[in-house]
């Protein structure tokens, strides 16, 4: 059997990986290029000059039902020069419309802008915003997005490293690779708390899934992470503590009596327990204070009563939801060709499916409950606030929860013995093959839109030429993401021979702990 390679390596290689893969997003985006960006780069740059609680505040924009609700901040000018973005939902128009746009002749001079995401809690705006503060311009947001992706790959690379040296669950790798899709990269490498929201779940699920559920002596690394993890997702948007308590509902609720009393009787369980409630407390707090509940309005779906806005979510939200959740990227003004969605879809049906046949009846009974969760909060809007301010729920609010699904499902799969043991290794391999390609032709294909437009008739196909380039250049971009892509690669191939993959495939009932790394 080949021997385990260290696993401070193959932490390394994840976090190699996942910040270079969120690297190439971030070169390749134009400003103001990711969902609600601007919003965020002007709330970051507020946060860092000291303008962290201001009071809030409504604009009114043409064609939206009701005023935008925010907060005014003070920024350096260079900050405000793009906004808005002449190419939101525009799919046909390139980012080359940004061009005619002067830069500040002053970038550092004061100047009074409005965020509609100003009540956001203020942590991930206050450690990414310090470039913008220091360079008001295109490489000020160079440096906070590639400061954004850090933080998301060190989660990410953190969970990886927890389910091979200390859950010595190897299977959860599976979930983990179908977990951080595309999109979720995607938000990693521009300025938005949900790219650090989704990798912090990520981290907190597969922290939490072997530490509650395991029959294992409580493994402390596995609370550290799991608690720092839920902490940074409390705090990341509004809605985060409800991802929290949606985990440690499940978790908790389905462990078992003799397992909960257990966590309840360690020390360790108990003071991390107390210090995620406490964070999802203080956000909460924060989240009534600045009265960040109330939703930004959006046209669509804008008066529809309940009833008539359920048939529209039955008919066509729930395949937004989904594909939204793989890769609807940018300001969600475009879709990617129907090939791109097959491929996630069917790797994590797979994962899904096969947990469901193999699993008991309350490893299904989880799966269902996080599903459920994972879409009770987006449908709730759509179908009871579409009246009041349209249809405003996108699949990537729903990742954090969702994730929770994914890496469940490897977990009952691992658990249940349903692969023989050459063959866990294996589909972790295949699995690979087919998901981390897609990183690839996602990025490719928005670079196409923002560089040459999505123009009817003969498609554009080159995303190293068009009307507009980013400053770095398209093959940085691509460059950057293959070399991320190959170190993924090299690190689920390196665990996937290692003697860490030995006991994968072992049933319930004989399951033994591979040797700690």
């Amino acid at each position: 059997m080949t021997p385990a390679p260290p696993s401070r390596l193959i932490a390394i290689l994840a976090f190699l990986g996942f910040f270079a893969v969120g690297g190439g997003w971030a070169i390749a985006m134009p400003w103001d290029g990711g969902p609600d960006e601007q919003a965020h780069i002007t709330r970051a740059a507020g946060v860092v000059g000291g303008d962290v609680a201001a009071p809030p505040a409504y604009i009114t924009v043409p064609g939206f039902p009701r005023p935008l609700p925010g907060t005014h901040q003070t920024v350096p000018s260079g900050v405000l020069r793009k906004s808005p973005a002449c190419f939101a939902f525009k799919p046909e128009q390139p980012a080359s419309c940004m061009d005619e746009r002067a830069p500040a002749p002053r970038p550092h001079a004061p100047a009074e802008g409005f965020s509609a995401t100003g009540r956001y809690h203020p942590t991930y705006h206050a450690v990414v915003g310090w470039p913008l503060r220091l360079w008001p311009d295109d490489t000020g947001l160079l440096l906070a997005r590639l400061l954004s992706a850090a933080l998301s790959a060190a989660f990410l690379a953190a969970a990886t490293h927890s389910v091979l040296a200390w859950a010595r669950r190897p299977f959860l790798l599976a979930g983990l690779l179908v977990a951080a899709t595309p999109l979720a990269l995607h938000l990693t490498g521009v300025i938005n708390p949900n790219g650090l929201e989704v990798s912090a779940a990520i981290a907190m699920w597969t922290a939490l899934i072997p530490a509650v559920l395991d029959d294992r002596p409580v493994e402390r690394r596995l609370l550290v992470l799991a608690g720092v993890a839920a902490a940074v997702v409390a705090w990341s948007r509004p809605s985060g503590p409800l991802a929290v308590a949606l985990a440690l509902a499940v978790l908790g609720g389905t462990a078992g009596r003799a397992r909960l009393a257990r966590l309840v009787r360690d020390r360790a369980a108990r003071l991390t327990a107390l210090a995620v409630a406490a964070a999802c407390l203080t956000s909460g707090i924060w989240t009534l204070a600045m009265k960040a509940t109330e939703l930004v309005p959006v046209p669509g779906g804008a008066g529809l009563g309940p009833a008539d806005a359920l048939r529209v979510v039955a008919v066509e939200r729930l395949s937004f939801y989904l594909k939204s959740m793989v890769g609807q990227f940018g300001w969600l003004d475009f879709t990617m060709p129907a090939a791109f969605y097959a491929v996630w879809f069917a790797a994590a049906g797979f994962l899904l499916l096969a947990a469901l046949a193999a699993g008991t009846g309350r490893d299904r009974l989880r799966l269902l409950l996080t599903a459920a969760g994972a879409f009770a909060l987006p449908l709730w809007l759509d179908v009871f606030g579409a009246e009041s301010d349209g249809m405003v729920a996108q699949g990537r609010y729903m990742l954090p929860c969702a994730v929770g699904a994914v890496l469940l499902a490897a977990y009952t799969v691992d658990e249940s013995g349903l692969f023989a043991r050459p063959f866990a290794p294996s589909v972790t391999r295949w699995l690979a093959a087919a998901v981390l390609p897609a990183h690839l032709v996602g990025l490719a294909y928005t670079m196409i839109r923002y560089q040459h437009g999505l123009r009817p008739g003969v498609p554009a196909v080159n995303p190293l030429t068009g009307e507009w380039q980013p400053p770095l250049g398209s093959a940085t971009a691509l460059l950057t993401a293959t070399v991320g892509l190959l170190a993924l690669g090299a690190m689920t191939w390196l665990c996937t021979r290692a003697a860490r993959f030995g006991n994968a495939g072992a049933p319930r009932d004989r399951y033994t702990p591979a040797a700690a790394s």
